[in-house]
């Protein structure tokens, strides 16, 4: 059966692998295709595609934004984006912005709280052309010596209740998914399990969702554990959505997950579900 794995990050977000790499070790791991879905930026698809070419490797162009509901994170995958357009790159430049601007208030808390050298043009410097996220922050504050590991930079100094944290500007993911259907892509709810809401509040949101155009839900995941699945595809049938899958892969930033296994080779997504997403786009 060829597999797929349709939430994979690259070091042009909050992963740890280039592109490239990704590409190298989805053909190790026997994978037909994955999608490329950075938190709020495509900068990595071209280097994924240019690298998959001659391969069996088939790239999914996709994103991953972050959006707030009602007081909570939210997360919007995008399938099969126009990701070329350039009014759709204009609203990603905005985005890029508001979190350089988020990155400069959490360096200078950092800076202000520990005395350690952290500045935004260091970490630029050191993941050239990525969007830079916590993840960077921990990994450079552990390759200067000041922390252990990333897990200690995180409940120390960057976590959402750590003293140097700075909450981000974020959009609604009704504009999220707009977004996305006007550039001719795929929306879907990512992980829709991880954001510790009842069932009445999650069917809530996933009501608000498709009145905004939601397609789509990340129904096979790597952090499902016993019925999980089970209920997420309930959820699917009784709502008309797309079922998607993923391992939401970083890499190094969190080793316990395989691309395309998931956690101890838990999971295993059927090309099948990715026919079924490019029929709906066609």
């Amino acid at each position: 059966m060829k597999t797929i794995d349709l939430h994979v990050h690259s070091c042009m977000s909050d992963g740890s692998m280039t592109p490239e790499e990704l590409v190298e070790l989805a053909g190790q791991t026997g994978l037909a295709a994955f999608a490329l879905t950075d938190h709020d930026t495509t900068a990595g698809i071209d280097r994924a595609v240019w690298a998959a070419k001659g391969t069996p490797v088939e790239i999914i162009p996709g994103i991953e934004f972050s959006t707030k509901w009602q007081s909570r994170d939210v997360h919007i995958l995008g399938y099969f984006i126009d990701y070329h357009a350039p009014s759709f790159q204009k609203k990603l430049h905005g985005f890029t912005d508001a979190r350089n601007r988020r990155n400069e208030k959490m360096c200078e808390r950092i800076r202000e709280y520990t005395g350690f050298s952290i500045f935004p043009d260091k970490l630029q410097g050191r993941w050239p052309g990525s969007v830079i996220t916590r993840a960077h922050m921990a990994t450079w504050l552990m390759e200067q010596g000041y922390v252990e590991t990333r897990n200690i930079a995180f409940e120390k100094y960057l976590g959402d209740h750590a003293p140097c944290f700075v909450p981000k500007a974020q959009i609604s993911p009704a504009d999220a998914i707009r977004l996305i259907l006007t550039h001719h892509g795929i929306p879907a709810l990512a992980h829709p399990l991880l954001y510790a809401l009842s069932k009445k509040q999650l069917e809530l949101l996933i009501m608000d969702l498709k009145e905004s155009g939601l397609k789509g839900i990340e129904t096979v995941y790597a952090r499902n554990k016993g019925s999980d699945e089970a209920f997420v595809r309930a959820l699917a049938q009784k709502y008309s959505l797309l079922i998607t899958g993923g391992s939401d892969f970083h890499g190094a930033n969190k080793p316990d997950i395989a691309l395309g296994t998931g956690i101890r080779s838990n999971l295993s997504i059927p090309y099948s579900i990715l026919e079924t997403l490019k029929a709906a786009k066609d």
